[in-house]
Parts: C-alpha cells; structure tokens; sequence
C-alpha cells in the first residue's frame, strides 16, 4: 500500500487498560518472581533514562475542577454577616429589658433577617456558581483546543518520515498500534498508552537527515553506510527535544533509545538492561517484528511464525525478555495485525468502516476517522467503495444530524474539513504519479449545491481512471455555460441538489445542453444527493457514485461524432 495513504491515516489505538496487570509478579528469567514492570508515569521515575517521561502535564485526571474551593467556602460568606446582624439584634433586645412582645417581635424580625440574607446570598452563589461553571468549560475546551494541536503536530511529524520511503508509512502505523498493545499487556496506566500511541510513530523520525541514495538503497549497505544511518537515532532525539509536549517529550526518548539493545551492544549509547527507558525497549520489540514481516528493498517478507522464532532467539541479548514474553501473549492474542479474522469478510469490513468513521465524524474525531480508512485500504477496500459506502453515506448521516439539530454547524463543518482530509489523501493514492492519457472531463457544482464532497469522489475516480479532468463548484447557470465554453470538455458530470428550487437546476441543465449540444452531459442525480430529471436527449443520471466511470465512458461511446471517427 502506498505510504503517502499512510501519512494522514492514523489508525486509532487500544486503551484503556488499567494498571493492575502490574499488581501481579511478573515471573523472570531464572523462574524468580520478578518484581512488576514500573510506569514511567506512574511512578514518576525514569530509571536511568535518557530523558525522563514523567506525567502528563496535561491530563486532568485527580485533579480539582477549577473554582471547586470557591463553591464550597462562598455560601457561609454570603449568609454569615445576616446572621451575626441578627444575633446581634435578640441579645441587644434582652440586654435592654425590653417587653417580652418587644423581644419577639425583635426574634421575628431577625427570623426574618436571616431568611431574606440567605435567599439574596443562594440567589448570589448560583450566580457565582454558573460563572464559574461557564470559565471551567472555557478552560476545558482551551486544554482540548490544545491537545488537538499537540496530536495535529506529531502526525504531521510522521508525514515527514512517511514522504521519504513509501514503506515506512504503514511501517509507523503499526508501530504506534503494536507498541500500545504491548504497554497495554503489561500493564501500563492509560495515559502512558495514549501517548505512546501517537509517539511511537516518530521512532525512525531521524531518518530525514540520511540520505536518499542510502536509506533507499535496495542492497546491503556498507560500514560507512551503516555509520551513517545509526545517525538516526540522535538525529530523532536532536529534532524532537526541548518540547513542552508530553507526547513529544515521550517521542524524543522513543527517538534515541528504540535501538538499544538488552545486552548493551546497541546503539547511539550502549545501554543495558533497565537502564533502557521502558519505552525504548517497547518500541525495539514492534519495531523489529513489523521489519521481519514487511518487503523491504532488498528482501521478502519472513513468516510470522519464522519471524517469532527468530526474535526468541534474541530474548535476554536485544530484547527486555520479559517484555518479549508479554508481545508473545499480545500476538497470540490478536493476532499479528489484529484483524485476520475480519479479513475474510469484505461486506463486515465496509460496515465496520462505515460504523467507525461514522461515529468520529459525529464526534469530530479525525485521528479514528483517518484510521478507520487506513485499515479498510489495508483490508483490500477499493477507494471506490469507500466513496459511496463509507465517505457519502457517513456525509449524509451528519446532514440529517444537523437538519434534526443534534449537532451543530460547527460541527457539521468539522465533519467536512475531516472528509475532505481523507478524500485529499486518499486521491494521491489512487492516482500516484500517473498522467492523463484520456479524454477532457468537466465536473461541475452548481451554486449552492450541498454535496461538492460526493462530486469530488467522483472526480477522483474518473481522475483515476486516465481521464483529463477539471473540477469546478458554486457555478451559476450562467458561469456553467461559459466555464463549458472555456474548457471544451469531452463529457460533462453536472453535480447538483433540488432541494430548494429544482425548476431553475431543470432549466440550466436544459440551457446548458442546448448551448453544448455536442457535449455529453451526466447529471449527479442521487449520487450527489439530488433527484434530478430523468434522463433525457442521451443524458445519463447517475445512482451511485462508483459508476462515474461508466457513465463518462458510456456517454463517449455514444456522442454525435463517434460513429465518424
């Protein structure tokens, strides 16, 4: 598959398992009860690491919300003074023998007194408490507005990697899922596994200082050459420091470390043992089982089982044998990619594509959105059926979402910053670096048109298919027919929604055929959300979005002049 899909597909990781795997004695490799494997985070040590990864600064996990104090302390400095006033007025009252109507009215009074003080001071705090409520959501959102930047930034990290040797895309994919599954298996808090999901990814970052006539080389490399590429691990470490983020503060000992060794004959630093960072030895573990089982220039991919036997062969001297025992029982667990049992069922991948990438964009969520699509390409799922069984159909959920008001505007326009991220990605993939060998192609958006995402997909599978295309939106009927005029196309594919006046989209689409009589003209129709005419003068609707091609290639066969040529 091609690594540029990879770049901007983030699969998301597991998580969620919680620290009592490491409550349990971990058995060693003399048969010992070996003590349990220690969070970096959790214990806030580093154990003799090379830069210490310590908690997250920004997790909000134990701590107060802000403004709880004052809740609590407000209400009896509101009410106080009223009933220190009150008290004052009975004890002033018997002290001056006054009649015994005159201290009940006076008790009444400072009732009264006390009640009316503890209205006004309820009536204040609410006020105060809803402020406060108010400030704490904002400071929620700007500590989620952050973390986003922080995620957005290590992808585009990868992407940087990624763009120099088209394996390692899926290659950083898999690292940063196999290095969580681990972490998970041995029992690592939940914070340390959702940031080891995203920095892991950024192991071999270092790499885009070596260059290309050595990192793809397609045989062995030589002493000099090999000097050269251990580079990598500094150069990874170099890039990545003195950042505040804790998912690159994780990623910069990831960077220098992942490529020691157990035994100390690793390297840039010749550690040994636990003075390794954990996650070091993490990331070496599914570094070198996804290398043994992926193609690479100069060699095939091994077996798994081969693959297994041959890191067991390296328990004690490069790698952590505890650990390689735990990724033996994730394997076992999962499987080596964790979906082998899926694989054999395309229709439950496409639905499961499709449930996923769904729900994140509902909830915004680009890193599982991109993920979801990753692994259905990975599956074997053509792009084509990602168009119209995953993309258009989650396009048209979010549509009735926000026409029924669960979601809001915001979030409709994030769920389309989102799609057309994956289309973008998902474009330089079908298309590589192929050139148009066929014909002039003009896909056109009318004004208004609400589904210029699904007009695209359709371009980007006629773009796929050889043909020259041009793509243009938001066209007025009289822009249609002079961009028509402009371009002199070979087929028209006229995207366009009837919802608010179906009449004016009949006439331009009539004005624009008889203005290019000699054109084709395939109208979107249902494909792009509409219901436009039946198909009439030879012009073809469409009903699905994956038989675009067809349809262009259709119309071709048919028009005036192809019987002359």
């Amino acid at each position: 598959m091609s690594g540029v899909l990879q770049a901007s597909f983030r699969r998301p990781a597991q998580r969620g398992r919680s620290q009592t795997r490491l409550d349990s004695a971990v058995p060693s490799r003399n048969g010992a009860k070996r003590q349990p494997v220690k969070s970096p985070v959790a214990s806030g040590e580093t154990g003799g690491k090379l830069d210490g990864v310590g908690p997250s600064p920004k997790s909000p996990r134990g701590r107060n919300e802000p403004g709880d104090d004052l809740r609590r302390e407000r209400p009896m400095l509101l009410w106080a003074p009223w009933a220190v006033l009150a008290l004052a007025a009975v004890v002033g009252a018997i002290l001056t023998a006054g009649s015994a109507i005159a201290i009940a009215c006076v008790a009444v009074l400072a009732a009264a007194t006390i009640v009316l003080g503890w209205r006004f001071g309820e009536s204040r705090r609410t006020a105060l408490e809803e402020e406060i409520d108010g400030r704490s959501h904002e400071l929620r959102r700007a500590l989620s507005e952050l973390e986003i930047a922080q995620t957005e930034t290590v992808r585009r990290l990868s992407m940087a990697v990624e763009f120099r040797d088209e394996d390692t895309g899926a290659h950083i994919e898999r690292i940063g899922r196999l290095s969580t599954l681990l972490a998970e298996q041995i029992g690592m808090d939940a914070d340390f596994c959702e940031r080891m999901s995203h920095a892991a990814p950024l192991h071999d970052v270092g790499k885009v200082a070596i260059p290309d006539a050595i990192l793809l080389k397609p045989g062995p490399l030589t002493a000099e050459e090999r000097a050269i590429v251990e580079t990598h691990a500094e150069e990874g470490h170099r890039l990545l420091r003195g950042s505040s983020s804790s998912i690159l503060e994780l990623a910069t000992t990831i960077a220098l470390s992942h490529q020691e060794k157990w035994d100390g004959t690793g390297y840039p630093r010749g550690l040994t043992g636990e003075a390794i960072p954990i996650e070091g030895r993490i990331v070496a573990i599914a570094d070198v089982f996804d290398a043994l089982t992926s193609d690479r220039v100069y060699r095939k991919a091994f077996p798994v089982q081969e693959a297994v036997q041959m890191m067991r062969e390296q328990r004690g001297r490069h790698f952590d044998p505890v650990l390689l025992d735990a990724f033996m029982e994730v394997l076992d667990n999962s499987g080596p990619d964790a979906r082998e049992k899926e694989r054999a069922d395309p229709d439950a991948l496409v639905e499961s594509a499709l449930e996923t990438y769904g729900t994140a964009l509902e909830r915004g969520d680009a890193e599982t959105a991109e993920g979801a699509i990753a692994t259905a390409i990975e599956d074997g799922i053509p792009a084509t059926t990602l168009h119209g069984e995953v993309l258009a159909p989650a396009l048209l959920r979010i549509r009735e979402l926000r026409a029924a008001g669960e979601i809001d505007s915001e979030r409709e326009r994030l769920a389309k910053v989102i799609t057309r991220r994956v289309l973008a990605t998902l474009y330089r993939y079908m298309i590589g670096n192929a050139e148009p060998t066929r014909e002039r192609v003009l896909l056109a958006g009318m004004q208004g048109d609400e589904h210029a995402l699904e007009l695209q997909m359709m371009h980007d599978q006629i773009a796929a298919a050889g043909f020259a295309t041009v793509f243009q939106t938001d066209l007025s009927s009289e822009s249609l027919n002079a961009t028509a005029t402009a371009q002199a196309p070979d087929v028209i594919v006229l995207g366009a929604t009837d919802s608010e006046d179906p009449q004016a989209i009949a006439l331009a689409v009539e004005e624009l055929h008889a203005a290019h009589p000699q054109i084709p003209i395939v109208l979107g129709g249902v494909a792009v959300g509409g219901t436009m005419p039946v198909s009439q003068n030879g012009m073809r609707v469409l009903e699905r979005i994956d038989e675009a091609v067809e349809a262009v290639e259709e119309q071709l066969a048919t028009r005036p002049h192809a019987a002359s040529l």
